[in-house]
């Protein structure tokens, strides 16, 4: 975003000449999104700048492939070295299991947490999402952690740590860090972690860069990562030195997240990583480019402009074409012959130039590729800020409700306009969540679960509980509860239904609270089980004319019909017939909010929708994005950032192409089964429905009630050696 800045101030440019050498450290954070986009179109320009190549250097602790990333380093056709130092560091990851039967309570999982980063140095505790991270920082500071009697120099030779009482072992304080929380604030727990004064610090994804927070001697993972690169970033913050071991432990929530830690621990042995995908052509941030190639006065020759974006890999496959369409566009072309809403360049059909000080000022104020959700800042009641939160969470506050933020319980006084006030509240949060994407499981992570799962089951039928456990042994390290928690929970599932696996999927048809729902089990990933829910969706819709609910997680989806609405087995089995899967994802999303939302993300992005003008942040952004959104796709569908949009929500946010694989490979029709009791492989996707309403410990008591249901029906089964 400054180099974006930078190349358009004619001040900054003439510095900028004298540039011989860029270092882009954490590149597996910018190769596979827009950021990255934008930068590889800058690099082109700053080199275009310079006159001359300039040597481009890129870090990172997990990439691949390096091909491929060192071809978004270099750009298209230039050579690059490639430095592969991964074999130099060792790392280990162990997997904790607190709980007896299904899922662990947060009380449960605070209390494995505690017992793992007790008496270490310094602590990081990743958790998926920013509110699991409050209320797992909330649960430590209640239970109390104790810290080393004393504290030695940091063993990198950095600094001295800050002592700790040598009497007794001192109760040391724990942290929150996430991007929801007050910049000053973060800034003051990675000091905290830095110094000694925190003995831990929660956070989420965060911490997986590299921000020096001092010597960390332990990280734990709360549920998993959901992916290896992910894992390995999160572990490899833990003995940051020449030499040292990375050592993690998976602090395990349910079943799943056991078989996920193992197949990703597997993986890992491997040297398996999860390969990136570099974006392909992003017409908005081309847009925002090309302004900023041109404001306020400068002139650029379309063919140009064509050579320079093609240098960039993402912009390698980049039409004439598409490029006129976009400059059209930005010069005021609108939908259907009429003018547009903007008017951002002057194109002539040969070159582009900058119409002036308003389009520069625009340019200026709304560079940058990062979504621009609407928060709402909280403050305590004398006037400082705490942190913020998503403007759709402060809507549903109302006074006297209580949340968590920043590790602490606050009670709301006043929700009006962008200020949530606040006061501490000594008692229990009311409000169990704010909204917060969730990431999924990687493909090759979701295969290898996959493998686990059908091999282990291969197993269980060959030689029964034994044959299972050894299997689990030998190939993924698995011992002990870990290993028993496995071996039952696909025994039973086998015993109710059917184990769904990498090669074939299973559905499963219930009936709860008089609405018949169906649960697709497909070991495919959230990305891929989102994508075909919405297929699903769609088709219901043509079948009986009715909207249905889905939900989804890693392992598969469910279809919830209204009550009194039902479909014949037979229509369940081919609900995921390939044919025609494309047009019913986007039928599927086309009505929903996610393109609309996307919509307005792109519009800013590609300066059709300013998120800030004359310095101001501009109001009312979804509502003026919707309306154009509504026009446009009535009036030309081909219009670049609709294009655009359903590009990204198709193969970015959804993964189309990885949907079309896996129904490729299933048979023309599932096999569907009733199970007496919701299966256990299903406890998790009937649960996750409740999560906006429904906090960890009651998700838990859930799951446990099912879990003794499923008990009481396998009594018999043979129980795995310990």
């Amino acid at each position: 975003e400054s180099l974006a800045l930078m190349l358009a101030l004619r001040t900054y440019r003439d510095q900028l000449r004298h540039v011989e050498c860029v270092i882009v450290d954490e590149i597996h954070a910018l190769a596979p999104n827009k950021r990255g986009a934008q930068l590889a179109l800058h690099l082109e320009s700053l080199e275009e700048l310079c006159g001359r190549p300039l040597q481009r250097i890129g870090l990172s602790a997990t990439v691949a492939p390096l091909e491929r990333v060192a071809a978004f380093l270099a750009g298209v056709n230039r050579p690059c070295e490639i430095v592969d130092a991964r074999a130099l560091r060792r790392t280990e990851l162990e997997i904790a299991v607190p709980f007896g039967g299904a899922m662990a309570p947060l009380a449960a999982v605070a209390g494995e947490v505690r017992r793992e980063i007790e008496g270490v140095r310094g602590a990081l505790v990743f958790c998926n999402v920013r509110s699991q991270a409050e209320r797992v920082a909330h649960e430590l500071n209640q239970q109390g952690i104790l810290g080393p009697a004393a504290l030695d120099p940091d063993p990198r030779g950095e600094g001295d740590m800050q002592a700790a009482p040598t009497a007794g072992l001192p109760q040391r304080r724990i942290g929150v860090h996430h991007s929801a929380i007050e910049r000053s604030l973060r800034h003051r727990v990675e000091e905290g972690l830095r110094s000694g004064e925190l003995h831990a610090v929660v956070c989420s994804a965060s911490l997986e860069l590299g921000i020096d927070v001092g010597f960390v001697e332990r990280v734990c993972i709360v549920g998993g990562a959901r992916g290896v690169a992910a894992t390995l970033q999160r572990v490899g913050r833990s003995g940051h030195m020449p030499g040292a071991v990375a050592r993690g432990v998976v602090v395990a929530q349910d079943r799943d997240d056991v078989i996920e830690a193992a197949a990703t621990r597997r993986l890992i042995a491997d040297g398996v990583v999860e390969e990136i995908d570099v974006p392909d052509c992003p017409l908005d941030v081309l847009a925002q480019w090309l302004v900023g190639c041109v404001v306020p006065d400068r002139a650029l020759g379309v063919d140009a402009a064509l050579n320079i974006a093609r240098r960039a890999l993402p912009y390698a496959a980049l039409s004439e074409a598409d490029l006129r369409e976009v400059l059209a566009y930005l010069a005021g072309g609108g939908a259907g012959g009429e003018r547009a809403h903007v008017s951002r360049v002057a194109f002539d059909g040969t070159v582009v130039r900058g119409p002036g000080r308003e389009a520069a000022t625009a340019y200026y104020d709304n560079a940058g590729t990062i979504p621009d959700t609407v928060m709402v800042t909280v403050v305590s009641k004398e006037g400082e800020a705490i942190g913020r939160v998503e403007e759709d969470f402060a809507h549903r506050l109302q006074p006297g409700d209580a949340f968590l933020l920043s590790g602490r319980v606050l009670r709301v006084l006043e929700a009006r306009g962008a200020i949530v006030r606040v006061a501490l509240h000594r008692g229990k949060p009311t409000v169990p969540r704010w909204s917060s994407h969730l990431r999924g499981a990687t493909e090759p992570l979701a295969r290898e679960v996959g493998r686990l799962r059908r091999e282990c089951v291969e197993a269980l039928r060959a030689g029964g509980p034994r044959a299972a456990a050894s299997y689990l042994s030998e190939r993924y390290g698995l011992q002990g509860q870990e290993r028993g928690h496995v071996v039952r929970y696909l025994a039973q599932q086998l015993a109710v239904s059917d184990v769904a696996d990498d090669r074939h999927a299973v559905v499963e048809l219930y009936r709860f609270d008089g609405a018949q729902c169906a649960i697709y089990h497909t070991c495919a990933g959230r990305r891929v089980n989102e994508t075909l829910a919405r297929a699903a969706a769609t088709r219901v819709h043509a079948a009986i004319n009715v909207n249905c609910g889905i939900a989804c997680d890693d392992n598969g989806f469910m279809i919830s019909l209204p009550v009194r609405t039902k479909l014949a087995d037979a229509q369940w089995a081919r609900l995921l017939a390939p044919r025609g899967l494309d047009d019913d994802v986007l039928e599927g999303v086309r009505n929903s909010y996610l393109l609309r939302g996307q919509f307005r993300h792109i519009a800013n992005t590609g300066l059709l929708v300013l998120r800030r003008s004359g310095g101001m942040r501009v109001t009312r952004q979804s509502w003026q994005a919707e309306r154009i959104f509504e026009r446009l796709w009535r009036a030309d569908r081909g219009f670049p950032l609709i294009r655009e949009t359903v590009r990204h929500v198709l193969y970015d946010l959804l993964d189309l192409r990885a949907a079309r694989r896996f129904v490729e490979r299933q048979p023309e029709e599932l096999r569907v089964i009733h199970p007496p009791a919701a299966s256990p492989c299903s406890f998790g996707i009937v649960t996750s429905s409740f999560a906006d309403t429904v906090v960890l410990d009651d998700r838990a008591t859930l799951v446990e009630a099912l879990h003794e249901r499923i008990t009481e029906l396998t009594a018999g089964l043979e129980e795995a050696p310990a």
